[in-house]
C-alpha cells in the first residue's frame, strides 16, 4: 500500500421522506490520519458515513478521493482499496469467521486478488489482530455480537485498504476489547491507512486526529477560544 487516500466532501446534503437528514455539510480528512464522526443518536453519523463510503448517493454536494469524485455508480476502481465495517456486520451466518474474512480477498479484481495459501494466511493475521484465532473456525452464528464485531472488522482490514470506515467500532466491546481496538484503529492510520468512524465511544474520539461533531445533520462549528471557559 502506497499510503492513505484523502478524503474531501462538499457541501453534502441527503434528504428522506421530505426530511433533511444532512444538511451543506463538508469534511476534509488528511491522507494517513484517523477522524471521528460524533454526534448524539440521529444527528447523521452513520448516514453520513454510507455518503462518505459512497454507498448512498447524496442529493446534493460532492465526494473525493485524491481529489477524484466518486459515486455507488463509479466504485469500482476502489473496491478493496476502499473497506467499511459495518454496525450491522453483514457477516454471512453460514460461513465461519476465517471464511467471511477470506471472502473479502476472494472477490477483489483477478489482478489483485492473492493466490489461495496467502488468502488464508492474511484471513488469520486478521483474525488475530482483533484476538479472535481462537474462534476463527466458529461459523458466525456461534459468536458473540461483540465478536462478531471484531469480525467485521478483521474482513474490512484484511485488503489493507486506504481508506477505511467503520460504523461503531466498539460499540458492542467491553474495555478490554475496546482498548485492543481502539490501539488497532490508531496503529492502522499510522501505518498510513486514512480511517474515519462514527463512534460514541470516548476513547476511540480521543485516539483521533480529527473530529467532526454533528448535531440535526450539520456540523457543529468549534467554538472560539473566547467562548471558552
Amino acid at each position: 500500500m502506497s499510503g492513505g487516500l484523502r478524503l474531501d466532501a462538499e457541501r453534502i446534503v441527503l434528504r428522506r421522506g421530505g426530511a433533511t437528514v444532512l444538511d451543506d455539510v463538508g469534511v476534509a480528512v488528511p491522507a494517513g490520519s484517523i477522524a471521528a464522526l460524533t454526534g448524539p443518536s440521529g444527528s447523521g453519523k452513520t448516514t453520513l458515513l454510507t455518503v462518505l463510503a459512497a454507498l448512498e448517493r447524496p442529493d446534493g454536494g460532492s465526494v473525493r478521493y485524491d481529489g477524484r469524485p466518486v459515486t455507488p455508480a463509479a466504485r469500482g476502481p476502489w473496491v478493496g482499496r476502499v473497506q467499511i465495517a459495518h454496525q450491522a456486520f453483514g457477516l454471512l451466518s453460514l460461513l465461519s469467521s476465517a471464511e467471511n474474512v477470506e471472502l473479502a480477498l476472494q472477490t477483489l479484481p483477478p489482478d489483485r486478488r492473492p493466490a489461495r495459501s496467502a488468502v488464508r494466511t492474511a484471513a488469520a493475521e486478521a483474525l488475530a489482530a482483533v484476538g479472535l484465532t481462537a474462534r476463527a473456525d466458529h461459523l458466525v452464528e456461534e459468536l458473540s455480537g461483540g465478536e462478531q464485531q471484531r469480525v467485521a472488522l478483521a474482513r474490512a482490514m484484511v485488503t489493507t485498504p486506504e481508506l477505511l470506515f467503520a460504523d461503531e467500532p466498539t460499540a458492542q466491546l467491553d474495555a478490554a476489547n475496546r482498548a485492543v481496538v481502539v490501539a488497532l484503529l490508531r496503529s492502522i492510520a499510522d501505518g498510513g491507512t486514512t480511517v474515519v468512524v462514527a463512534t460514541h465511544d470516548p476513547d476511540l474520539t480521543a485516539a483521533c486526529d480529527l473530529v467532526i461533531a454533528l448535531a440535526d445533520g450539520r456540523v457543529r462549528p468549534r467554538p472560539s477560544p473566547a467562548t471558552i471557559g
